[in-house]
């Protein structure tokens, strides 16, 4: 009897050490699949069901992991978790969690020092724009170069029909070809819900300079097209395939500095954060 309870604890520690691997270790920090576990479990959760497991997701899920650690290992490193404001705002938070009584639930522990992790992660790159500012001058200096690179560019409002299969791409050309409005064959054939209720009507403007950019193949099949006329052929990306009209084509205004000056800083912000980031993951050791 002793003799099988052992082999059953042996087996069943073996089989924790299977199930509990170590994915990632970060400057000497280990990253275990149990805490990839929990934030799919999580997902899946608050999406309904929408989130499913699957290896492209644990891969992104521990790339930001990783990301997560070292940022969370140099705002220590900075004392960043010693400050008053760092303090104040835990202090508020575990007052409020136990006033409401949520620190008395399940995974409290566990949720409430991923908070703090969270809030040190803020805290650092609020450090980063303390210490290195961004100037007004760069920020005017960014809408020049903005305004000098969308001169005289072009702005195009797009709908559009995606269909499942080739097939069913050819069928809405025909339908085009026979003189019916865009608006009632996207009605008709395409997948998109949203396009079946409004004509397959894009919201809003795209630069035709950063369509070149983001998506030539587009580009070069929407450049040549006038106001209301369609791609003559279906594009696809291996899985859909959608046809394209142009619904109104104008020059693009560029807006005045101060309308866009907060998003502007906003940008260069965030890149400067993302630089001070990328000088972190340069100098980790990652495993």
């Amino acid at each position: 009897m002793m003799k099988k309870t052992l082999l059953t604890l042996t087996l069943l520690a073996s089989t924790s050490i299977a199930l509990a691997q170590t994915l990632a270790t970060v400057n000497g920090t280990k990253i275990d699949s149990k805490e990839i576990d929990q934030q799919i479990a999580a997902l899946k959760k608050q999406s309904n069901g929408q989130i499913q497991d699957s290896p492209e997701l644990r891969n992104s899920i521990l790339s930001r992991m990783v990301v997560h650690t070292v940022i969370v290992q140099e705002a220590r490193k900075l004392k960043l978790d010693e400050s008053k404001e760092y303090k104040d705002i835990v202090a508020q938070a575990a007052a409020d969690a136990s006033k409401s009584g949520e620190d008395k639930k399940s995974g409290f522990k566990q949720e409430f020092e991923a908070f703090k992790e969270n809030l040190l992660e803020q805290a650092y790159a609020v450090h980063i724009l303390q210490t290195n500012p961004v100037s007004d001058k760069e920020v005017r200096s960014e809408y020049d170069e903005m305004s000098k690179f969308y001169k005289g560019s072009q702005e195009v409002q797009l709908a559009e029909i995606v269909t499942k299969t080739e097939a069913d791409a050819q069928k809405v050309l025909a339908e085009l070809k026979a003189g019916k409005k865009f608006a009632d064959v996207a009605k008709q054939y395409t997948i998109d819900e949203v396009g079946k209720k409004n004509g397959g009507l894009h919201q809003g403007y795209i630069n035709l300079k950063d369509m070149a950019v983001g998506a030539p193949p587009l580009h070069a099949a929407i450049n040549p097209l006038k106001k209301g006329q369609y791609t003559t052929g279906a594009l696809s990306t291996g899985e859909i395939f959608a046809i394209f009209s142009v619904q109104d084509k104008r020059t693009a205004k560029i807006p005045p500095f101060e309308q866009v000056k907060d998003s502007l800083t906003a940008q260069l912000q965030d890149q400067r954060v993302n630089q001070a980031i990328d000088a972190l993951m340069k100098k980790a050791t990652i495993k």
